[in-house]
């Protein structure tokens, strides 16, 4: 080794960390915040602190092993690998006080949870509104800006993919389909021009041809429809603003 040359040690950790998200189902609820991150609170935390689930990397464990280890421990909920998305790796040096920690954030969308039961490392889990989240704070390290850049990366995904439509009932309103846009867009989304998006793609949806009987307003009865055999939307279904990293 040339003398100028010098070996230096530094020593860091490894972190996963995951955003599940799911779409709270319940008709009443404004669309902004029916959108839920899936988060824990750890056994030295506050009362009023929360995390997402996730911990260090295991010495020969592969990254999305550590996520799915770590969201079952943590919460009780049991994701596949098929359901993980990586959205970024975040590395800022005072991201954690104790000492320097990296971590790659995966996103899996959660249609329908399971029970949730945290298993060890854990005092409480649940689904909290986004909203909530990123207007309180109330997060740990850095997560609030993780759940943000993962909101974005959901969203450009229920614009390339029929991912929403497994949000809805197996038959489902257009407005229903709708709803589940603005939760992720966290913005209202025009009726009319959102409708004409749908109709313009190949096999995203498909006419039952039967009207809904469950009539919220005075009116014609809404048109129900269920998923059709589309893996890809084509053409992409594209917003003027896509989802703020706030």
């Amino acid at each position: 080794m040339p003398k100028h040359e010098r070996k230096i040690q530094m020593d860091f950790y490894v972190y996963v960390d995951t955003v599940v998200l799911t779409v709270n189902p319940d008709r009443e609820i404004a669309p902004k915040d029916r959108l839920e991150v899936l988060v824990m609170r750890r056994p030295d935390a506050s009362s009023n602190r929360w995390a997402l689930p996730g911990g260090a990397v295991k010495e020969g464990e592969p990254l999305e092993d550590t996520a799915l280890r770590k969201v079952h421990e943590e919460t009780g909920i049991s994701l596949r690998h098929k359901d993980l998305h990586q959205v970024g790796a975040y590395g800022d040096p005072g991201r954690d006080s104790r000492w320097r920690a990296f971590s790659i954030a995966y996103l899996a969308l959660l249609p329908h949870p399971g029970e949730i039961a945290p298993i060890k490392h854990s005092v409480e889990a649940r689904f909290m509104p986004y909203r909530q989240l990123q207007a309180s704070r109330v997060l740990e390290f850095d997560h609030h800006r993780i759940i943000a850049d993962a909101r974005a990366r959901a969203f450009s995904m229920l614009e390339d993919t029929p991912i929403a439509v497994s949000f809805c009932q197996p038959k489902f309103t257009m407005s229903d389909l709708r709803m589940v846009y603005e939760a992720f867009l966290q913005d209202e989304v025009d009726a009319a021009n959102f409708r004409r998006k749908v109709e313009l793609t190949k096999n995203f949806v498909q006419p039952l041809g039967v009207m809904s009987s469950d009539q919220p307003t005075p009116g014609r009865p809404p048109m129900l429809y269920r998923a059709g055999r589309a893996k890809e939307i084509t053409p992409p279904i594209r917003f003027r603003s896509s989802p703020r990293k706030d």
